[in-house]
């Protein structure tokens, strides 16, 4: 009887050492890396060494709860047996796969990885010690192990990774972090760092300048006309077009005409440009434009027509917001919507019309088919409105305030 006592223990204890390291194994995995960044800079020891491991030895690490987990299953399983044919003769070895491996499997892998990885962030600085010891004891059997998983990886033509968990992975556990635990990451700085993840998905037609609101001037101009346009426009650089403005032929800088007579034809001062399309990477739109020198490019449609223009500032204002250069929009979205009385407002035609059913409650047919509240009467109107036209619209009354023959600026609403 004390025998079977004494094995019953070791069976206990092999039981637990496994559900301790298949439940560490999960955990460090689990663990968040900033929180224990976070954690380690306030002090904790613990978090200050499951770092250190992680980031520097984390296949020696992981390599230790896995020996530990097999070592604890195969002493259990040896010592289940022996005890199960001590009881019941030849059929004990039945019984122990039968009886005791659910056992085994539940209590030494389920249960404690479930535990484990639900309170990760909170278990794994004080298991790491526990590990680190452990990570000596092995030490024999774990650098032949880990040598002969890095040759297999090599010969599997896998890359020799020195930590599988990614910076951004990290970063954006950081800015996904409460305040309260995201240290000392202001709330613009996150949206920065989300639209830095972004950025790489991001096209040029996304941070261009439209065409309407580009200040642009005819080839035929004169000196003195564009630099009254320049002037006035406190442009330095304009777009030359040749007789409409989606045909747009170069730049002009208007810094090049000092001294020159006012009546001279500015077409030999015309530049280069350079045409992309509305399709391209804004990041790679970046990279071309600052190797080149270029101030500007034309964004281009399917058509061959130019639907904007980009610069080096619009590029980086996708990400940092604040920059303004001299073609940025003078109206911002906060600006689109002014109340003038109950169910009376003007709005921008440029307003998108998803936002007046968000903004104003209004029901809008076709909802999300058009960019610009323009696009959306010009589909009524079937041409460009003049200032004082009424569109009504399911019972919307759409009144044009402000338009040029080309585009509609300003749209009363009523209803």
């Amino acid at each position: 009887m004390p025998d079977i006592l004494l094995t019953a223990l070791l069976m206990v204890v092999c039981l637990i050492a496994e559900g301790f390291f298949s439940g560490s194994e999960l955990g460090i995995v689990s663990a968040d890396r900033m929180k224990l960044r976070h954690d380690a800079a306030k002090g904790s020891r613990g978090a200050r060494m499951a770092l250190e491991m992680l980031e520097k030895r984390p296949e020696w690490l992981l390599s230790t709860t896995l020996v530990g987990t097999n070592i604890a299953v195969v002493a259990n399983s040896t010592i289940a047996t022996a005890l199960m044919i001590q009881l019941f003769g030849d059929a004990g070895s039945w019984l122990a796969v039968i009886l005791v491996a659910p056992l085994i499997w539940v209590f030494g892998e389920i249960v404690p990885k479930s535990v484990f990885q639900q309170r990760a962030d909170v278990i794994t600085p004080y298991v790491i010690y526990i590990l680190r010891f452990f990570s000596i004891l092995f030490a024999p059997i774990l650098i032949v192990f880990v040598t002969l998983s890095k040759f297999l990886s090599r010969l599997a033509g896998a890359r020799d990774e020195h930590n599988p968990f990614t910076l951004r992975e990290q970063i954006q556990s950081m800015v996904q972090m409460p305040p309260q635990e995201g240290g000392d990451i202001q709330q613009i700085e996150k949206t920065m760092i989300r639209r830095m993840f972004n950025f790489s998905e991001t096209t040029v037609y996304k941070v261009m300048v439209p065409l309407i609101d580009v200040t642009a001037i005819d080839r035929r101009c004169t000196v003195g006309e564009a630099v009254r346009l320049a002037v006035d426009s406190a442009h330095v650089r304009l777009p030359v077009y040749d007789g409409r403005i989606d045909r747009v032929i170069g730049v002009l800088n208007t810094m090049d005409l000092l001294g020159v007579d006012a009546a001279t034809p500015i077409e030999g001062f015309v530049g280069p440009t350079r045409y992309v399309p509305a399709s391209k990477s804004a990041e790679s739109m970046l990279v071309e434009l600052r190797k080149d020198g270029d101030a500007m490019a034309v964004v281009m449609d399917e058509f061959g027509g130019a639907e904007g223009i980009v610069t080096i500032e619009d590029i980086i204002e996708e990400v940092v917001e604040d920059i303004e250069d001299e073609y940025d929009r003078q109206e911002k979205p906060a600006e689109w919507f002014r109340k003038l009385g109950h169910h009376d407002y003007v709005v921008s035609a440029r307003a998108n019309p998803l936002l007046l059913v968000e903004k104003l409650g209004l029901k809008l047919p076709g909802e999300g088919s058009h960019d610009t509240l323009s696009g959306f009467l010009l589909e009524f109107a079937r041409e460009i409105p003049k200032p004082g036209t009424t569109i009504e619209v399911e019972g919307i009354r759409f009144t044009i305030q402000r338009a040029t023959p080309q585009v509609i600026q300003e749209v009363q609403i009523r209803w």
